[in-house]
Parts: structure tokens; sequence; C-alpha cells
């Protein structure tokens, strides 16, 4: 985890099981309390994993924890991590957690940063 302006950014590298990645949510949002962060910025560009649909869900399912600590996410993805029809982030809305994913860090800082 890195302090940037404005907000922390969590990175996610190499290869590992999309459980392993929701876990570590409690861990940073625990982390974004102690330095008074209320917006974060999650890097999985350098991760490895494989999502499914049933993974996607539970990732959403996860990203309450977000909203429990009144957090802002933001996640900055490669392309072919994106899922197109957005169904974690849908299921992460279901829940009121405030999120969206994007390819370019320049746009998920303004977003995260509005």
């Amino acid at each position: 985890m890195e302090q940037m302006p404005g907000y922390l950014a969590a990175r996610f590298n190499g290869a590992g099981a999309p459980n392993e990645v929701w876990r570590q949510f409690e861990l940073i949002a625990e982390h974004c309390d102690r330095t008074k962060n209320r917006k974060l910025l999650i890097d999985t560009t350098g991760a490895e994993a494989k999502i499914s649909v049933t993974d996607r869900f539970h990732v959403g399912e996860e990203l309450e924890i977000f909203l429990l600590h009144g957090i802002k996410v933001a996640f900055i993805c490669r392309l072919d991590q994106i899922d197109q029809k957005k169904f974690g982030k849908l299921v992460a809305g279901n829940r009121y957690v405030i999120i969206d994913t994007f390819s370019d860090i320049k746009a998920a800082e303004e977003w995260l940063l509005k």
C-alpha cells in the first residue's frame, strides 16, 4: 500500500486465487481507517488470477466492507481483466458500495478525487 495525494493505493501482484484477494479487503479497509483515507485505488494490473462469474459475485459481495468503512473505491485493471458486463460492480452497487473500474489511471484518479 502506498499513500498518494488524496487517496491510498493498494496493489495486487502475481498469481493467486481470487478468494485471497477479497480476504485482504478487510485489512485494506482497516488500514484506510488508521490513515484516515476515505478514497482507495486498488490496482490489479499486476495480478494473474483468472476470475469467473462466481468469483466476480463474491468480490462484489466482499466489497461491502468498504461501505461499512465509508470508503470510495476505484479499481484499475488491464483491459483483459475488465468484465464488460460489470457484474462485480453491479453486485457491489446493490450493496451501495461506491465503486468503479477503469483501465486508465488518470480516469480512475479523476473519478476517485471528485
